[in-house]
């Protein structure tokens, strides 16, 4: 069976070129900015990859699905959190799984296969057998699978007028703010993986809920303001290049020029370059 391509919700560090870097290349079939419904977005993993801590989403209402949605220009009165949809192949989303700690996709894959279906309409299946209950899913998901990871796991969310779409959530249920999570780990590492998820506002992919509250620390504000000035300007350029994006793909998606880089401080001269 041709497994078709999958469409990967990234909401966290793979919304920027340089949170990209460590994957290296991820060509895309097609990228754009979504708007998810039913969730929230906060800090709470021991990362894999440093000592912070990394991005988790979890839903607010826990017998519903995560939903996403095209994003309009204005995106005034929308509900919701920005996010990156990343129309990739099967092959790829094995790498970015590896990446996010899960090692079951070879499995997943075969089971599919069985069952007639493509891996996000398998997953989906067991999301709503489950009826969208976390804790459910996941142990339904090792039951098919015999795999568990204890890191992020893949999961399924609802793409408007589309097959459903994948992303991945960690287990753990404290989902803190930034300042929560540079008071637990104010290092250097947090602080770069800050500047990887926020730098997602160069492409127009809004992180005000993620910046919000930022004004409390002026020392983390002041820090952040430095890491994001040394690495706007590489950034839409790092991005296309990771994603194999021409410059008219990437102005179709993501608009010619910055509108946002919402931020507690001014960030210099330059700002809103991308």
């Amino acid at each position: 069976m041709a497994h078709p391509p999958i469409t990967l919700i990234a909401y966290g560090s793979l919304m920027s070129g340089f949170g990209l870097t460590r994957l290296g290349a991820l060509p895309v079939v097609a990228a754009r900015p979504v708007r998810l419904h039913n969730c929230r977005r906060g800090f709470g993993k021991l990362s894999q990859y440093g000592d912070r801590l990394a991005m988790i989403l979890e839903p607010i209402r826990e017998n519903e699905p995560i939903g996403a949605s095209h994003v309009d220009e204005s995106r005034d009165g929308r509900d919701g959190i920005d996010a990156l949809a990343l129309t990739i192949s099967l092959e790829d989303f094995r790498r970015v799984a590896v990446r996010e700690g899960y090692h079951a996709t070879d499995q997943l894959m075969a089971r599919a296969n069985s069952a007639g279906q493509g891996v996000a309409a398998y997953l989906w299946q067991h999301l709503e057998v489950s009826h969208f209950d976390r804790a459910k899913y996941r142990e339904a998901l090792f039951a098919s699978v015999g795999y568990a990871s204890p890191h992020y796991t893949p999961h399924p969310v609802a793409l408007a007028d589309a097959e459903p779409a994948l992303t991945f959530l960690a287990g753990t249920t404290d989902c803190l703010s930034a300042v929560d999570a540079w008071r637990h780990k104010p290092n250097t590492s947090q602080l770069d993986y800050f500047a990887m998820c926020l730098l997602a506002e160069v492409h127009n992919i809004s992180l005000a809920d993620v910046s919000a509250g930022l004004d409390a620390e002026p020392v983390l504000i002041e820090r952040l303001r430095e890491r994001l000035d040394r690495e706007r300007g590489n950034e839409r350029a790092r991005f296309c290049t990771a994603l194999r994006l021409s410059d008219a793909a990437y102005v179709r998606a993501f608009g010619e020029r910055p509108m946002l880089f919402r931020f507690p401080l001014p960030l210099g001269e330059g700002q809103g370059e991308g």
